[in-house]
């Protein structure tokens, strides 16, 4: 029996006569792309084409002078801006909360596992010594207020805690894998070239390319925009996580995650209300190398979902081995509020 193959016309397919649709399976075509519409993008643009015009004697130096000082301190500001948000979110409203997570778990170890089976940890708060001494009955000498903020503390419910901090890293982590490929486009699928006339390659009205940077402009672009940018999405992701972690609440966690988006947003925010409609369009018009789409093969296909497994692995190793909101926390709360029926569950 002759093998059958997947043959239509022309009106159909828009195929030639004979052609098979294995030869346009999925045919990409790598081009240049916009830097994108944020503060360091615009800082990224600024730099690099008015630092080109100005070093070969273009028109209004002054100017464009002026334009790249502005675009860095803006990037540099917007980096300082989100961390110290942050920061003094942490500090002002998370210290007492902490503060007071810790001491609600002090007591309630006491009171479940005896005075004469606690030690007491570096920061002077009860711990139980063993599962051995756990009485969960004992859970119900606490009032009603006490058992209520001991059922709200974010590990107590680790399912539901994982989750949040699961989204909230997906999404540090899809700015940082934007991140990461403008750095391997410019420093290192960019060439590096001698001079500034090698730089930039005109294409339509008003559209250049990066078709090439010198060592110095690559330094520079390094210092005040991929750096900054690296180092204010990998802040944001621990301190995020910490704040989360601290609050007391399990309505408030979902709401404090929502007010991280809003940190994270900020170099966008700042864009659109800071950058004036030239220095718009200069961003908007500059393209830069990215990395190859590449064929179809198993890597192209199914490798970004690996950074769903990083995120995976960072929220774990976070709970179970680098928060530090509850130091020693012994995993013994969600047992003694199965038993509360004031208690919330999944």
């Amino acid at each position: 029996m002759e093998k059958a193959r997947f043959l239509r016309t022309d009106a159909e397919t828009g195929l030639g006569e004979g052609e098979t649709f294995k030869e346009h399976d999925e045919t990409v075509t790598d081009e240049d792309v916009p830097i994108g519409e944020h503060v360091y993008a615009f800082a990224t643009a600024s730099l690099i084409r008015d630092y080109v015009h100005v070093w070969l004697g273009f028109n209004s130096l002054p100017v464009r002078l002026a334009r790249m000082a502005v675009s860095a301190l803006m990037a540099l500001g917007c980096l300082w801006m989100q961390i110290f948000l942050l920061r003094a979110v942490y500090s002002l409203l998370c210290a007492s909360a902490v503060h007071k997570i810790r001491n609600d778990y002090s007591k309630y170890e006491l009171t479940v596992y005896g005075k004469h089976h606690v030690r007491t940890n570096e920061h002077g708060f009860y711990r139980g010594l063993g599962e051995e001494f756990l009485d969960v009955t004992r859970f119900e000498k606490m009032s009603d207020d006490e058992k209520h903020h001991i059922c709200q503390i974010p590990l107590a419910h680790p399912e539901y805690t994982a989750a949040i901090l699961l989204v909230w890293t997906l999404t540090c982590l899809a700015d940082l894998r934007k991140t990461l490929s403008h750095i391997q486009g410019l420093m290192f699928l960019t060439p590096t070239v001698k001079t500034l006339e090698e730089v930039l390659e005109k294409k339509d009205e008003g559209t250049v390319t990066v078709a090439g940077l010198t060592l110095s402009m690559k330094g520079l672009l390094s210092v005040f925009c991929l750096i900054p940018r690296t180092v204010s999405v990998s802040l944001l992701a621990y301190l995020g996580c910490r704040w989360l972690m601290a609050t007391n609440s399990l309505n408030d966690i979902l709401l404090n995650a929502l007010a991280l988006e809003f940190i994270m947003t900020l170099q966008y925010l700042m864009y659109e209300t800071l950058v004036s409609k030239r220095g718009r369009h200069l961003t908007e018009n500059t393209l830069v190398k990215a990395p190859r789409a590449g064929d179809l093969t198993f890597a192209s296909a199914v490798g970004s979902s690996l950074w769903l497994l990083v995120a995976v692995i960072w929220v774990y190793v976070y709970i179970y081995y680098l928060q530090a909101v509850l130091p020693d926390y012994r995993w013994d709360v969600k047992p003694a509020c199965k038993i509360w029926k004031g208690a919330v569950h999944l």
